[in-house]
């Protein structure tokens, strides 16, 4: 009854004003009658209402949720964009961590003896990732290596993916975000860290997590930083379980974004269709409008490995939103698709340049952000909408073998930064058709325009190739569109993009 005649109150106080204070709900507030108490009453209806609660003071403000995606204001903007031109780990992150290796190891965090023990944790770590064995975090220094080595780049890389889910319209005033196997919170860091940056949105995060020490260093970090944030994201205390173990019932329903960052990787006793189930299971608890976003290292065998996992997971009803567009509306074959995003270096951390100046001092520097990712939907939206006209005299990608050493017209996604060098440009493309890979090549002789015409180009767009030279790289065993003076790239979406198309498919 209590509980009933409190949801009575919110809906009324809801209907007469814009915002209220949680204590206008207190019936008797000299009894003792608990905030923290009433705000945990009210919280399983917030939802269904329309409504969000963030701490203010001593008390709760209780205001509508805004329709729509969220906005950022110019100001915000240009915060955030020159963070990403000269990106480090905010000097309260690593403050934070600083003192929880201190706390953890009864040293001060940049003791030798301290220093030593992470960077053989680190070692160690390193030598089980390339030999494709599980590292196991259930002592203190693996975790603390992890915060040194791991975490700084990946708390950046995933302010890029937050960033990009923004920018897109995907992410909403209020976001009920879900880290699964969140570690010592790096995901949840990056939210909190951006969303302070932009000053606009609030978030709700919740987290999944095995290993003790991790959840000992999580809670370290994560509440102490959405505090010197100003509280705009509200941090449930993270679940302690196994990912791979999980009942959806036991998770939160209604979550907005669903994060699998460096995790399905680790899932190694799952072949590719069991880790589809599991994420189209717990997909289960996305709101109508969700996203999921899977992110794994870029190197070759976990990217493909995550290509073949999301089409897999595509296969059981979700949507890939992108970088993939399936322009010619067909399923790709995704067995020797290594795609990949790379951003600019990041400043090293106090910890990390401790760390290197030891022996070897380069093994423990960890700066450069690569990374392979997805988003899937559940409501079936795509970045690009796009789909090659029927009739489009356009070659299909799979039919390279036909037209080798000749030159050709192409429409096809940007699936890469460059992968060459300097001289020479390299970009994967695709087209969802083909089965061996295929890169667009800016050669090291070609001069003038066409020599940029690819960089700036965000992953995942869509180009109209007009006269590239089809050729066959046998060592490789794939096919090079070799950009040529006379080339024309366009983005779709350009004036004139339709031009003349003069390849059947």
């Amino acid at each position: 009854m209590i509980v009933r005649d409190t949801v009575a109150a919110l809906k009324r106080l809801a209907g007469e004003k814009p915002e209220f204070r949680l204590s206008e709900l207190q019936t008797d507030p000299g009894e003792g009658e608990s905030l923290e108490r009433l705000a945990g009453e009210v919280r399983p209806h917030l939802d269904d209402l329309g409504l969000t609660l963030r701490p203010a003071g001593d008390d709760y403000v209780i205001g509508h949720r805004p329709a729509g995606p969220l906005t950022v204001g110019d100001a915000g903007r240009d915060r955030q964009l020159a963070f990403f031109e000269k990106p480090e780990v905010p000097d309260y992150v690593q403050r934070l961590v600083e003192s929880h290796v201190e706390k953890k190891t009864g040293k001060p965090w940049d003791d030798q003896v301290v220093l030593d023990r992470m960077a053989n944790a680190i070692l160690a770590q390193k030598s089980r990732y390339w030999k494709e064995r599980p590292v196991s975090y259930r002592k203190a220094y693996p975790v603390l290596g992890y915060l040194a080595y791991h975490a700084p780049v990946y708390l950046v890389q995933f302010e890029h993916i937050f960033w990009q889910v923004i920018s897109r319209g995907l992410a909403k005033p209020h976001m009920r975000i879900l880290d699964l196997g969140t570690g010592p919170g790096v995901v949840p860091l990056a939210v909190i860290d951006l969303l302070g940056r932009i000053g606009s949105g609030t978030a709700e995060v919740y987290a999944v997590e095995r290993s003790e020490e991790h959840l000992e260093a999580y809670n370290a970090l994560v509440p102490a930083a959405a505090a010197a944030q100003g509280n705009a994201v509200q941090v449930h205390k993270p679940i302690r379980a196994d990912i791979g173990a999980l009942d959806p019932g036991d998770l939160p329903d209604r979550i907005d974004l669903m994060v699998f960052s460096n995790v399905l990787n680790e899932l190694r006793h799952l072949d590719t269709d069991r880790r589809a189930d599991l994420v189209a299971g717990l997909a289960e608890r996305l709101a109508p409008d969700g996203t999921i976003i899977v992110v794994e290292p870029a190197d070759l065998a976990n990217s493909t490995a995550m290509r073949r996992t999301v089409r897999a997971i595509a296969d059981r009803g979700l949507a890939v939103h992108s970088p993939c567009s399936f322009i010619r509306g067909t399923a790709c074959n995704p067995a020797r698709c290594w795609t990949f995003e790379q951003k600019g270096d990041i400043r090293p951390t106090r910890l990390m340049e401790r760390l290197a100046e030891g022996k070897d001092g380069y093994r423990f520097v960890n700066v450069d952000i690569k990374y392979s990712s997805a988003f899937l939907r559940k409501d079936a939206k795509t970045q690009h909408a796009y789909r090659v006209p029927p009739g489009a005299k356009f070659a299909r990608l799979s039919h390279l073998r036909r037209h080798r050493d000749k030159k050709i017209n192409a429409v096809a996604a940007l699936m890469s930064g460059n992968l060459g060098d300097r001289r020479t440009k390299v970009y994967k493309v695709c087209d969802g058709t083909a089965r061996d890979p295929v890169y667009a090549v800016v050669p090291a002789t070609l001069r003038g325009t066409n020599r940029d015409a690819l960089e700036g180009l965000a992953y995942g767009d869509i180009l109209r190739l007009y006269g590239v030279l089809v050729r066959f790289n046998k060592d490789h065993d794939a096919y090079n569109l070799v950009v040529l003076p006379g080339t024309r790239i366009e983005p779709v979406g350009c004036p004139g993009g339709a031009g003349s198309e003069t390849m059947s498919t």
